[in-house]
């Protein structure tokens, strides 16, 4: 009887106390709840962050597992193995459309493979470089790959660094052609000048003749430090540069034509100019007259005794036309396998007779920059025995 009535008691007590065990232990699962739940949205955001931040790389993004098969790819590197159109077709992100792909059937880069490989073997990190060749393009990777935890992987990053490697060529290439331009007329220059010191100096008839050689040579020096120094200046975009302004073209073009009148008729070549008096546009006046010395002298050199020059200018009645300036000659013309290449920097189609006649083999390149400078174009039409037409194609 004690022990029921004992029974009844902590019964009785505890149907008493229910209500506030029943609050307390609601209140904490409701804290409990709320704390998961903030801790829930804590995570997506930042995987959304994360997700963001890897689709938005610029560098190509890959991570495998241990039998080398994707499991995680980024847009970019889908972007640079040419996955553009797949990515644009299928409605799945790229790591559900690739996950599962071999690393080999993915890149088609053994080298990249074989380098996977040897992270996994050693589980030690490797950086490497890796070229390309896809669509007559040449392609320079940059890549760094490196294990995941407990050998269960490997991450590769992997950067397009072809840009760096054909402006790292062109320096090289600028650098040697400055070099091989130079050594010509500096060995001629000092040649003749040990010429003249070793010699009794009575002869003064073949003294003239050398020292003429001589600054012929100095002259050719100049001229290329000249277009050079030019060049530097147009290829630099934080160079000062006169103010583009309104000008009329008319002068502008009277100026080169006067500049070349002696070139012009050591060779008996006529020189004509059709432009309307009031054709005006905002320009740098000073390098639109560079631009045209240049394709005047360069029309003069390769132009025949008594042949003609014919410089237009002229824009269409269209609101957004551009501004044409053209150079006509009828020289030897081009040949058609030379015409992507004419302005290029020392790039010449017939280099003896460029070097007789002093050039640089910087003039087109300026004419091609200084059109740059303007947001034109520079364009060439030939035939080979039948002429050229440079033109000038400047946004109004």
């Amino acid at each position: 009887m004690p022990g029921i009535l004992n029974k009844s008691f902590w019964l009785s007590l505890f149907i008493r106390l229910l209500p506030s065990i029943h609050k307390e232990t609601t209140a904490e699962l409701e804290e409990t709840i709320r704390s998961l739940t903030a801790r829930a949205e804590e995570a997506e955001a930042k995987s959304h962050r994360l997700e963001v931040i890897f689709n938005s790389m610029f560098e190509g993004v890959v991570a495998l597992d241990s039998n080398l098969r994707i499991t995680l790819v980024n847009p970019r590197l889908c972007s640079l193995f040419g996955f553009d159109k797949e990515m644009a077709a299928s409605p799945h992100a790229p790591d559900q459309r690739f996950r599962g792909m071999p690393l080999l059937s993915f890149s088609r880069l053994t080298e990249l493979e074989e380098a996977a490989q040897q992270v996994l073997a050693t589980g030690q990190p490797l950086e490497l470089t890796i070229r390309r060749y896809t669509a007559g393009r040449e392609q320079h990777f940059r890549v760094f790959a490196a294990p995941l935890e407990e050998g269960r992987g490997v991450v590769i990053v992997l950067g397009d660094i072809s840009r760096l490697v054909k402006l790292e060529q062109v320096r090289k290439d600028f650098a040697a052609n400055v070099s091989h331009e130079l050594r010509t007329p500096i060995q001629v220059v000092k040649g003749f000048a040990e010429t003249i010191l070793d010699s009794s100096l009575d002869d003064k008839e073949a003294i003239r003749r050398f020292v003429g050689i001589m600054a012929k040579n100095t002259q050719i020096m100049e001229n290329l430090t000249n277009d050079l120094l030019t060049l530097v200046s147009l290829e630099g975009g934080d160079a000062a540069h006169p103010s583009m302004e309104e000008t009329l073209l008319a002068p502008l073009i009277a100026e080169a034509v006067g500049m070349v009148e002696i070139a012009a008729g050591k060779k008996n070549i006529a020189i004509k100019v059709a432009c309307p008096p009031d054709l005006s546009a905002k320009l740098y006046a000073p390098f639109i007259i560079q631009a045209l010395i240049n394709l005047l002298n360069n029309a003069i050199n390769y132009s025949g005794p008594g042949s003609r020059i014919k410089v237009n200018a002229f824009k269409k009645d269209e609101l957004a036309a551009p501004l044409i300036i053209e150079v006509k000659d009828t020289g030897i013309g081009i040949p058609a396998e030379h015409l992507g290449r004419v302005f290029e920097r020392f790039y010449r189609v017939d280099r003896s007779r460029s070097r007789e006649a002093g050039g640089t083999g910087l003039g087109l390149a300026i004419v091609r920059h200084i059109a740059l400078l303007h947001k034109g174009t520079a364009e060439v039409e030939s035939h080979a025995g039948e002429g050229s037409v440079f033109r000038l194609r400047l946004p109004c």
